[in-house]
């Protein structure tokens, strides 16, 4: 059994601010467990720039943004561990995790820190119809492919939503030499900024297609093509308005939501609507010495504000540890 004062559970940047802030208020024994095989969450994906203004007053890309919060937890030595997944949470604060070259660890944490994050919809949360042909990816998939593995998804590709993710990566698939057929958005108004398309579809000629939804994707192996039709009011399909749109590739931005099903195994208190961790104003949850920060808790417009609101976890954390 290790025994820590702290353990916090993820390594974006919502756990990686909380670890830091626990550190600076004086908690020596703290341990990071991230299951990927790098910190920084979703930001080591984030090329492009608009991290940093509210913490900084600069103007950061998303890696640029993670990397000073890394070079930070390493400045004060707080222990991490990457490639672990923490797979059991009991009551009396008891972590199971498992990786590759310790096996199954139990860690005991006087408090514990979830910084979980969140995840995308894929296309059987939304029961998306047609054949389960290949081509069909979520836009942070393609995203990673993109800016991480230097991968294409496709060539000819077909967007669903219009968040403003969807919009960064149909700019960027452009200027990789890949062709945006569209950008299909059920609502009647795109869930991105105004900023946003007008620099990412508007200066791109990529058509918005607004209250318009996917009712079938086509092709046997692989992606050929996928059929629109325009909605109503109420979201049901118009007959009379269906139009195909030959694509190799579809990617889908419908949702996020809070990834908590280890919060939820150990007995903590979610909100029904959201699905994200319920806390207090001091950012503890309704187990006792454990706190929750970040998209594990809603999803964020912004990452300054998860860096803002995971600084209170930390602190609150610590306080917390400093008076037992």
């Amino acid at each position: 059994m290790q025994e820590y004062d702290m353990v916090v559970v993820g390594g974006g940047p919502a756990g990686l601010a909380a670890a830091i802030k626990a550190k600076q208020e004086g908690i020596k024994s703290i341990l990071l467990l991230e299951r990927e095989d790098e910190l920084g969450g979703a930001l080591k994906q984030c090329i492009h720039s608009g991290f940093g203004i509210e913490i900084f007053k600069e103007d950061f890309t998303g890696t640029e943004y993670a990397q000073k919060y890394i070079d930070k937890l390493k400045e004060l030595n707080i222990e991490y561990k990457l490639n672990t997944m923490v797979f059991e949470f009991s009551k009396n604060n008891i972590l199971t995790a498992v990786n590759g070259e310790e096996g199954i660890l139990e860690i005991k944490a006087k408090a514990v820190i979830l910084a979980t994050g969140c995840r995308e919809k894929s296309r059987g949360a939304i029961n998306m119809p047609g054949i389960r042909s290949a081509g069909v990816y979520t836009v942070g998939t393609a995203q990673k492919f993109i800016n991480v593995d230097g991968y294409m998804p496709g060539k000819e590709i077909v967007i669903l939503g219009s968040g403003d993710i969807a919009l960064i990566i149909a700019r960027r698939i452009i200027l990789e030499g890949a062709k945006v057929k569209a950008v299909v958005e059920i609502m009647p108004y795109p869930d991105g900024s105004e900023k946003n398309v007008i620099e990412c579809l508007d200066d791109f000629n990529i058509p918005l297609k607004l209250s318009y939804t996917v009712i079938n994707i086509r092709g046997k192996d692989r992606v050929e093509g996928i059929t629109i039709a325009k909605v109503d009011k109420n979201k049901i399909t118009i007959q009379g308005t269906e139009e195909y749109i030959p694509c190799d590739t579809v990617l889908l931005s419908v949702a996020l939501t809070a990834d908590n099903e280890l919060a939820r195994k150990a007995g903590i208190r979610t909100i029904l609507k959201t699905g994200g961790i319920e806390v207090d104003f001091k950012m503890q949850t309704s187990m006792e010495g454990v706190f929750a920060c970040g998209n594990a808790l809603y999803i964020h417009d912004a990452i300054d504000y998860i860096t803002t609101e995971s600084y209170e976890a930390g602190k609150n954390a610590a306080y917390y540890v400093k008076s037992l």
